[in-house]
């Protein structure tokens, strides 16, 4: 099916799909967003995926869309704002290493479960659904898209996973570690190249690695930011490492969620939960009755 002015082609059914997931994140009553994730390795183009169905998105409702390289700016405009349009764009770059793998989980978790009401649809890019908790892929999100090659040569093709089917892909890796796309898929195709293309055109605002918003930036604009973004990775600033550990405390105190699932969420023991509601006693301000955020 041919879509949006810019006149690309999306298959039929992934249009259908968005069609339900923007209805979702735009219907009044009751006020619900809307997740989609975007999953395979590297140059795969994952990136590509989510400017097709965000630029589809934008069409459709004529909200805005934001892109992010870090997820800590993207919560901060998704608590504040109503009605977007959200691309998490690359979080490996910003949870590559294994110890931030969790409080990635965390942030994430905390997102969606406080942004509900406020009606976005975010497009994440991940490389691995299995880094990121049962919550994240199976109960909040509405279809997973695994990008890959055919025949290890050509990017953009894709499978489609419906939500009905996402619980038994998880599982399967949790338990098995296989990978079985195919056998949970509900219908395939490809994505058009129309990054390069079409970006300049599109009207998407880049939120810089350094926080700057970039207000209908280019795709040059974004190849700078990304580059930014990949030259991070490895980086361990002191601030960063503070962040991370305070957000332990807030969701080991999180009130109104039973320990043990809160420990079944971010695959740790209650012991560990434990020591992390203790944080505000080597660090004073992450008490939440001194937190102002």
């Amino acid at each position: 099916m041919r879509v949006t002015d810019l006149d690309y082609a999306l298959e039929n059914k992934l249009v259908q799909k968005l069609d339900i997931m923007i209805k979702r994140c735009t219907t009044k009553h009751p006020k619900r967003d809307a997740l989609l994730i975007n999953e395979g390795s590297e140059g795969e183009g994952k990136t590509n995926s989510s400017i097709c169905e965000a630029y589809y998105a934008k069409y459709k409702t004529d909200r805005e869309v934001y892109l992010f390289f870090k997820l800590r700016e993207l919560i901060e405009m998704a608590k504040n704002t109503y009605d977007k349009i959200f691309i998490w764009d690359e979080p490996s770059l910003d949870s590559l290493a294994i110890d931030h793998y969790k409080e990635t989980n965390i942030q994430l978790m905390r997102l969606l479960m406080t942004a509900r009401k406020r009606r976005h649809f975010f497009i994440i890019n991940m490389t691995k659904f299995w880094k990121f908790n049962e919550y994240i892929v199976v109960d909040r999100n509405l279809g997973l898209i695994h990008m890959y090659s055919r025949k290890e040569i050509q990017p953009g093709r894709f499978i489609y996973v419906r939500k009905k089917n996402l619980e038994g892909l998880y599982l399967g890796y949790k338990f098995s570690k296989r990978r079985q796309y195919k056998k949970y898929m509900s219908f395939g195709g490809a994505f058009p190249d129309i990054m390069e293309k079409h970006f300049d055109k599109m009207g998407f605002n880049v939120v810089g690695f350094d926080g700057k918003v970039y207000k209908n930036a280019t795709y040059d604009i974004y190849e700078k930011e990304k580059d930014k973004a990949i030259l991070s990775i490895g980086t361990n600033e002191k601030k960063d490492n503070l962040d991370y550990l305070k957000l332990k405390y807030k969701y080991a105190t999180l009130p109104g969620v039973m320990q043990k699932d809160k420990a079944e969420y971010m695959d740790v023991d209650r012991v560990t939960l434990q020591r992390w509601s203790k944080l505000n006693k080597k660090y004073p301000e992450f008490d939440k009755r001194k937190d102002d955020a």
